[in-house]
């Protein structure tokens, strides 16, 4: 056997071994079948657009890390603001339901994964469509708590683009995918040195699951 195959088999045992458990042991969805383009949607000079950029390669890195052939694509900025009442709501919807509607305005923004950067103060959130190869990860105010707390804008982006590629919340509040229902919340990300909280060893090889060595797009 294959190093390649062995890790595929690896990976998919580790992932059905761990449905149940306090990490993310079931995706959100299907993984992505195109290299996923992302488009920016803020204005010029926001800060949180470099975190953006940032967090993409944090996780490019995490794929090569594990051989993975997935990437994320490239990102480009439009000046625009998604409504803030569409955000709103979108966001009230994710605590009944994992993936609300997406916003209608949304439809005619290119690119596959789109990063709101709202002024609006909300619960940062993200929802997938993948049948439209569809994701939007909206981001709160910068100037609102907790992302005026240091390291944790940095963060908080990454674990959202960590649901737009696929992965679920876990329960431990060390790591960078901890969400509801557990009571960990994006103030734990607060930190005096700027850095990537971690994925769980079951996160990273679901992750090789759903995006293996040989995947490719279709």
């Amino acid at each position: 056997m294959n190093r390649r195959a062995a890790l595929r088999i690896l990976a998919a045992a580790a992932w059905a071994s761990t449905v149940g458990r306090g990490h993310a042991a079931t995706p959100l969805g299907p993984p992505w079948m195109v290299v996923p383009t992302l488009t920016i949607v803020g204005p010029a000079g926001d800060p949180r657009i470099a975190l953006v950029h940032e967090a993409i390669a944090f996780w490019n890195g995490i794929f090569a890390n594990l051989g993975s052939a997935f990437r994320l694509g490239a990102a480009r900025r439009i000046d625009g603001e998604v409504p803030a009442a569409e955000l709103i709501a979108a966001s009230q919807a994710t605590l009944s339901q994992a993936n609300p509607a997406l916003p209608e305005s949304l439809r005619a923004v290119p690119g596959n994964i789109i990063v709101a950067l709202s002024n609006a103060d909300f619960v940062s959130f993200s929802a997938r469509r993948m049948a439209d190869a569809k994701a939007l990860v909206a981001i709160k105010s910068g100037l609102a708590y907790p992302l005026t707390l240091p390291n944790v804008a940095r963060d908080v982006i990454a674990h959202e683009l960590g649901h737009a590629i696929g992965l679920g919340h876990n329960r431990d509040a060390a790591l960078l995918m901890c969400g509801r229902p557990a009571e960990c919340r994006p103030a734990a990300f607060q930190s005096a040195t700027e850095h990537y909280f971690p994925l769980a060893d079951d996160e990273k090889l679901l992750l090789l699951t759903l995006y293996p060595a040989d995947w490719r797009p279709r």
